[in-house]
């Protein structure tokens, strides 16, 4: 539909239909049965959800991207009213959300627009490397994955043909090592269909740190790069990357990182439109929030997932970027937007730690639960449970409302 002009009073508006910002439209609209004045809208640019967690099988060539694309049709009550279109900026005097379609008038507004890769100003690394950031992202990995082997196959050239062949990961984050496992099991059969030797591809995986996944216990971490060592890929730790040019990854030793495909898994950052505007950011421009996920002197807006700045008590850093975090937080906001509409006093945001779980190729993985670390097919498992259990409770919650048809 079309935007408008929005009656401020009682209208709230979610921005960015993410795990945060689905969560909050999807628990507040079973509770807009107390509050039918309340009106509820949620803009996106896409008219899908997308399940981030799984781009790296998108981009390995292990499952479809649209897949992991959730249609809102399908999830979104009719009472919900959801506006397809860009957003340009904010008015935060007058409480109005920019968009393409026109501005929308908030009586709440819930900033949930997600982040965007960081390339940390690296001298080409934005114009030559791709990145695992949406479905169409990881789709073009993928594309651009085949086409490097098929160019290997008509190489004459061995030297020519071993780079074109070889996939570098940069970041070794979850991202980079879920990718990094991915390539390494699916492109020996990829590359027989090409006519290259099985054993003619190969994948490097470059983290510019210590150790990869960053954060993670030792033994977790020892584990996972046991998997991936044991699949071929080849990890470079202390490995910063100073530029990507057409010859390849650059590093600050001088060293050069050769490839047939460079892809970015290291890290995300606030969207610019956030970073160009007056709300108070912090690290890699999220912006800073209270103990409720409201915006610093900013009581009407709140801030959920990747966006918001939200520092741990326990560890004094700020939380990473992860669904697990988003989802919870979006639980919060959506309990303070009603209990500010029933008169009830907010609640503070607490994260319970779940764990943390990565899957390392097709069919192992690693993870920390409850203090425990394994890894193996065990893991794997889990993590499938993980993301099965989330497009279960999207279910779920859309079943909350009886007229939502």
């Amino acid at each position: 539909m079309n935007a408008s002009t929005a009656e401020s009073s009682g209208q709230i508006v979610v921005a960015g239909a993410g795990y945060a910002g689905l969560h909050v439209a999807l628990r507040l609209t079973a509770r807009q049965r107390k509050n039918p004045a309340a009106g509820l809208t949620l803009v996106d640019r896409h008219d899908y959800h997308q399940v981030v967690t799984e781009l790296p099988q998108v981009a390995g060539g292990t499952r479809a991207a649209d897949a992991v694309r959730i249609p809102l049709q399908d999830v979104l009550a009719t009472r919900v009213r959801f506006v397809r279109t860009e957003i340009t900026g904010f008015d935060l005097t007058g409480r109005r959300l920019l968009t393409g379609a026109g501005p929308i008038g908030w009586w709440r507004l819930v900033l949930a627009l997600g982040s965007r890769p960081n390339d940390f100003a690296i001298p080409g690394l934005a114009q030559r490397a791709l990145s695992v950031y949406s479905a169409d992202d990881a789709e073009q990995v993928w594309v651009a994955v085949n086409k490097a082997l098929g160019d290997a196959a008509a190489a004459t050239d061995p030297e020519q043909q071993r780079r074109l062949a070889t996939v570098v990961v940069g970041g070794g984050g979850a991202t980079g090592v879920e990718l990094a496992g991915e390539l390494a099991e699916i492109l020996p059969e990829a590359a027989s269909r090409h006519g290259l030797a099985a054993d003619q591809p190969t994948v490097q995986l470059v983290e510019a740190g210590p150790t990869i996944l960053a954060g993670s216990s030792p033994q977790l971490i020892d584990k996972a790069t046991k998997i991936l060592s044991g699949l071929g890929v080849q990890v470079r730790t202390n490995a910063a990357i100073a530029a990507a040019t057409e010859e390849g990854f650059r590093l600050k030793d001088g060293s050069l990182v050769e490839g047939g495909v460079f892809v970015w898994a290291g890290g995300v950052k606030a969207p610019e439109l956030v970073a160009d505007s007056t709300l108070p950011t912090g690290h890699n421009g999220r912006v800073k929030v209270d103990q409720y996920l409201r915006v610093l002197d900013h009581p009407d807006i709140y801030v959920a997932g990747d966006l918001a700045s939200v520092v741990d008590p326990g560890t004094g850093h700020v939380l990473p970027p992860l669904a697990q975090i988003a989802l919870e937080e979006g639980e919060t906001v959506a309990r303070n937007l009603d209990a500010e509409l029933d008169g009830k006093p907010l609640e503070a945001f607490t994260f319970h730690d779940k764990g943390f779980v990565v899957s390392v190729g097709t069919r192992r993985g690693v993870a920390d639960v409850a203090g425990i670390t394994t890894g193996g097919r065990v893991a794997h498992l889990l993590k499938d449970a993980i993301e099965w259990e989330y497009r279960q409770s999207v279910k779920h919650l859309r079943g909350w409302d009886p007229v939502a048809r």
